[in-house]
């Protein structure tokens, strides 16, 4: 089995954000000649705004059959998704409120009530759409932190040991908030995911990453490196 992933290095956040949106594209057209839709769940925190924008923008949004396009979240923040925390919130204003997707196609994580309810709700929301089948998104958006954790499987967590529930919430303790997120089972079951990894402060994970032999010590290293693609800007990757 695969232990490192693949990658590419690109010379500033800029280039790495249009080349993920040419990959994007290309990916999209390709499975929705097979299959007819493209699921995919995208991903918050600040490096992907740009390639969302980007997605956007009339040269690349014009060559997206976004009717055929289905958008989840990978995590979320237990914040109203009018908040300016919320990834929901950035990536409607930077991409959905610029393109023409049908609502029914969206899908925000839950964040009114209980967490625990509103990661189970989730969860039957995914499984709903694939038909009850073993979840696997088409494309899968991610990041790291400078602490390693993806999606909001943080270090430390309980929720990173879950090996049976797709959606879980977790409490971080020091910022002192809930989040709902992605757990591994689902996340590596996703038919292609990708990082978008940028700044000098992540070198240390992704010098982790793909340092032989692997020594497992941040939680992003647990995510299938057979199906994964990380995408760099020249300062991430050292």
């Amino acid at each position: 089995m695969k232990t490192i992933p693949d990658k590419t290095t690109w010379k500033d956040h800029e280039a790495m954000s249009l080349a993920a949106a040419h990959f994007f594209v290309a990916d999209c057209h390709r499975v929705i000649a097979k299959q007819g839709k493209f699921s995919v769940a995208l991903s918050g925190g600040t490096t992907p705004k740009r390639f969302y924008e980007i997605l956007s923008s009339t040269e690349f949004s014009k060559n997206i059959p976004w009717k055929k396009v289905f958008l989840f979240w990978s995590d979320e923040r237990f914040v109203s998704h009018s908040s300016p925390d919320s990834n929901y919130n950035m990536a409607k204003k930077s991409l959905l409120d610029k393109i023409d997707i049908p609502p029914k196609n969206i899908f925000p994580v839950p964040v009114t009530g209980d967490p625990g309810q509103n990661a189970r709700q989730y969860e039957a929301t995914i499984r709903k759409f694939f038909a009850n089948k073993l979840p696997a998104f088409d494309w899968l958006l991610l990041g790291t932190g400078d602490d390693g954790h993806t999606a909001s499987l943080f270090p430390h967590t309980p929720v990173l040991i879950e090996n049976r529930r797709l959606v879980k919430p977790v409490w971080i303790a020091d910022k002192q908030s809930w989040r709902i997120t992605f757990t591994f089972p689902l996340i590596n079951k996703a038919r292609q995911i990708v990082f978008l990894v940028s700044g000098k402060e992540k070198s240390k994970v992704v010098s982790a990453v793909f340092h032989k032999p692997v020594k497992k010590i941040y939680p992003v290293q647990y995510v299938n490196a057979e199906k994964s693609l990380w995408m760099l800007d020249k300062a991430a990757d050292g």
